[in-house]
Formats: C-alpha cells, sequence, structure tokens
C-alpha cells in the first residue's frame, strides 16, 4: 500500500535467511556467506529452493504480537517450498522491497493509461474493442496516448493510492478520474522540488522579466501538515510516511495558530530543530536525535518551529494550480505566527541582483542553507512532484567559488548488492592525521557509477 498508510511487512534479511535455511535444509551460516558473496538472497532462494512439490492455497495474512517473526518465517517457507525455477528469487526479492526488474513508477502509471485507453473498460468478455486508436496516425495515435496518460499521472500525484483510482478508472474511465480522485486533507501529496542554481546571476537570466520572490531555505525536515475537517491535525514527510507520531508538538501548536475561517487544508512547511533560550535556529543534526515515532510531548528535548511556506488546499478546494503569489496571501491571511513555533518563511520580493545576494548572505548568518526562489505570477502552480525550473535553490554549497575541497584516501570498500552484485558498492574514505600519524575515516560515500566506467 501507499507509504502514508504505514503497512509494512516488517520482514528483514535475517528472517529470509531463516526461512530459507529451514526450507532447504541449509546451513544458515552458509546461506549469509552465499548472500554475501553474490549480493543479492533472491538468487541465493533461487540456487537453493527445495524441488519438493507443495502447493500453497492459502494467501499470507499480516502478523504481529511476540511470536510475530515465527509466524512469518513459518508462512515464507510454505511458500518458499511452493516455488519452482526462479519463483523463489522473485518472492524473496519482493518480500525484502527490493525487487530489482527496474519498472519506475511512471512506467507502471504510463501502461496502466494505455491499457484503459487502448482497451477502454466496462466491456463484456470476450472484449470488443481491444484497440480504440486503431485507424489514427501514429502521430495522433501517441498525442492521444500522452494525453490521456497526463491526466492518470497529475490524478495520481493528488491521490497517490492505486487502490482508489483503479476501481474509479474501470468504472469511469480516464477522463472523469480527475472528478472523482481530488486531493483530500489525510492523503499526502509528492513535494514539488527545486533545481539547484549556481550564483545569482543564473536565477536572474532564467526568470528573466517574471516576478519572483527569494525565501529562506532552512535546514529540517519536510513537514506536509494536514488539518482534517474534523479537526484532526496529521503531519507527513517529504516521502508520503506519516510522522504525526513524531511530532505531537506540531499536532497540538497548530489548532492554537489556525484562525476560524479555517476548516480544513494542506499546508507546506519546513520543521527546523529551535533553541528556545537563544531564539535561534539549530542544526539539522540537532533535529535528527529526536525519536522517529510514538513521541510522548513529555519526553521532547529538541523543540522545533514550524516554518510555513505554502498552502496546497483550503476549506475544500485545491490550491495547486493557482499561482503561488495567491496562495502565499491565503497562507497568511488564515495562519498567526508565534515566535519559536509557527512562522511564514522569511522573504524578500526582488528582482535587485545586490539585494538578493545580501540576502542570501544573511540567510546562511541566520543558520539556513541558502535561499528559494519561486516565480510568483507567471508559471507558478505548484507541481506535484516534480523538480520544476520555477523553483530554484540558491545554497552556499553550490556557488562558483564559494566551496572548499578536501583531500581524501579510500581505506575500505563495501561489497555491492542488487545490481551491484560482485563489485564495490561503496567506499569508506579518510584523511591523514599528522599529528598522529595515521588516517582518520571521515566518510561513506556510494558508488553511483557502473562498474564497467571505474
Amino acid at each position: 500500500g501507499p507509504a502514508y498508510l504505514g503497512m509494512e511487512l516488517g520482514v528483514g534479511e535475517t528472517v529470509l535467511m531463516k526461512a530459507v535455511a529451514q526450507a532447504t535444509g541449509r546451513q544458515l551460516d552458509k546461506i549469509k556467506a552465499e548472500a554475501q558473496e553474490k549480493g543479492d538472497l533472491g538468487l541465493v532462494a533461487e540456487s537453493s529452493r527445495s524441488n519438493q512439490p507443495h502447493d500453497v492455497s492459502s494467501r499470507p495474512s499480516l502478523t504481529a504480537g511476540g511470536r510475530a517473526m515465527n509466524k512469518k518465517i513459518d508462512i515464507i517457507k510454505g511458500l518458499f517450498v511452493a516455488c519452482r525455477f526462479s519463483e523463489a528469487r522473485y518472492i524473496v526479492r519482493s518480500l525484502a522491497g527490493k525487487l530489482r526488474i527496474g519498472l519506475a513508477e511512471q512506467s507502471v502509471l504510463s501502461a496502466l493509461s494505455q491499457a484503459v485507453c487502448l482497451s477502454p473498460p466496462g466491456q463484456g468478455f470476450p472484449p470488443a474493442v481491444l484497440d480504440a486508436g486503431m485507424g489514427k496516425s501514429a502521430e495522433s495515435r501517441r498525442s492521444w496516448i500522452e494525453e490521456k496518460s497526463l491526466i492518470l499521472k497529475q490524478t495520481y500525484c493528488e491521490m497517490p493510492n492505486y487502490d482508489v483510482l483503479i476501481p474509479v478508472l474501470l468504472k469511469e474511465g480516464i477522463d472523469e478520474l480527475p472528478n472523482h480522485c481530488k486531493l483530500t486533507p489525510g492523503v499526502p501529496l509528492r513535494p514539488m522540488l527545486a533545481h539547484p542554481t549556481k550564483g545569482v546571476g543564473e536565477v536572474m537570466k532564467r526568470f528573466d522579466e517574471a516576478a519572483f520572490t527569494c525565501e529562506y531555505k532552512y535546514d529540517g525536515e519536510r513537514a506536509q501538515i494536514h488539518i482534517l475537517e474534523s479537526g484532526e491535525v496529521r503531519v507527513f514527510s517529504r516521502n508520503q510516511e506519516d510522522n504525526t507520531s513524531k511530532y505531537p508538538d506540531i499536532v497540538s501548536r497548530v489548532p492554537t495558530v489556525t484562525k476560524d475561517s479555517v476548516t480544513s487544508c494542506v499546508l507546506d512547511a519546513e520543521a527546523v530543530a529551535w533553541d528556545r533560550e537563544k531564539k535561534q535556529i539549530q542544526p539539522f543534526q540537532v533535529l535528527t536525535t529526536r525519536k522517529r515515532k510514538d513521541v510522548e510531548a513529555s519526553e521532547i528535548t529538541v523543540q522545533v518551529c514550524v516554518y510555513a511556506f505554502d498552502l496546497l488546499y483550503l476549506n475544500g478546494e485545491s490550491l495547486v494550480r493557482q499561482p503561488l503569489c495567491r496562495r502565499r496571501a491565503l497562507l497568511k491571511e488564515s495562519f498567526s505566527e508565534v515566535e519559536g513555533e509557527f512562522v511564514f518563511a522569511r522573504s524578500i520580493d526582488s528582482n535587485n541582483t545586490d539585494a538578493i545576494a545580501e540576502f542570501l548572505e544573511q540567510s546562511v548568518r541566520d543558520s539556513c542553507e541558502g535561499l528559494m526562489v519561486k516565480t510568483l505570477e507567471k508559471d507558478a502552480t505548484y507541481e506535484i512532484a516534480k523538480r520544476s525550473h520555477n523553483w530554484l535553490k540558491l545554497k552556499k554549497d553550490y556557488l562558483d567559488g564559494v566551496g572548499d575541497t578536501v583531500d581524501l584516501c579510500v581505506i575500505g570498500a563495501y561489497l555491492g548488492k542488487g545490481k551491484r552484485a560482485g563489485a564495490y558498492g561503496g567506499f569508506l574514505l579518510a584523511c591523514y592525521d599528522d599529528d598522529n600519524e595515521e588516517f582518520q575515516s571521515v566518510c561513506k560515500v556510494a558508488v553511483t557509477r557502473p562498474p564497467g566506467d571505474w
């Protein structure tokens, strides 16, 4: 299911290895050694599978509780014993959440839209129409499919749940999808992202005559805050995970800063660590020390301030197709600021190069990463799930001539997994300590280029 429902199988590599070992009679340490060598537990399962034919007619159910691990092992073992050929590989990969078949979500959406376009739902069996695009020219057919695919992709961005979308697709068709599946408080949408830039000059060139605003880029965690009509407050992460139990302080605070005119809304904001005594922003690393779930308000040691910068939904109306200037005005009309608790992102509306450069320097002095530069009126809609050129991020680290370099050397390597099986998947880097005449480890880096390009 979608990330915001929080339904996880909770099946780790250890559980899978034990299930493979029990089903095949192999020793667990040998399973582990082979998995380390191959970098893919699915391949280990396939080569280790039992040849005993079994049938599995029941569907596995979710399990929880003190004996959940043993129950899971038994269920997986039953599935595994019934496998033939490559089935074991893909069942183990599916349970591990690492299918590795190169199927991206956009490909799934494109295939789904083509299926309902070419063979419209609602037909009997066998279907009378297998290719509704027959007779169209190649160009006309392609543009027609792309148009329908865009409808599905845009709707999915606002309602990222196949269990909701597909029944509507089958009953109403793709053209009616936006009328039945809309942005809804309680269901997170994917955030709009920004493109990096290397200087103020590039920003001025990119936006040319367009009006734009510069906002502080806060160093915290993206927080999409939903107020449901029932009054319930939910908080979601950038990856659509439910963070409500992580931020009970935000949940209790939001109703106090919300004006009476607001019955429901979706806010885009940043949760930032805040020092109440010094009244200043703390580094992101401080925020990461908070518990990740089931936090009690009395246990909170790291306070947060919410910096709100966008309003995506208000009182039953989606605002994502409204320009930013309108969304920002509604945001400020609908909420009140409280220092150190709920504040609007600091911003200036200017096209003066010197003013923007000074504002950038001030943002760094105020413990921020830099600036977010956004169009206000022209091409200023909220582009869900896109890294748009209408939002640019101007960080100190990106500026030409500002960053610094450091010389590091490799002191260790990590065996790769999945597509990097049989090669190194990461390296441990270190710098030389002249005083102690030894190497001090600094960081781990992942390999992004294929082994053949090294």
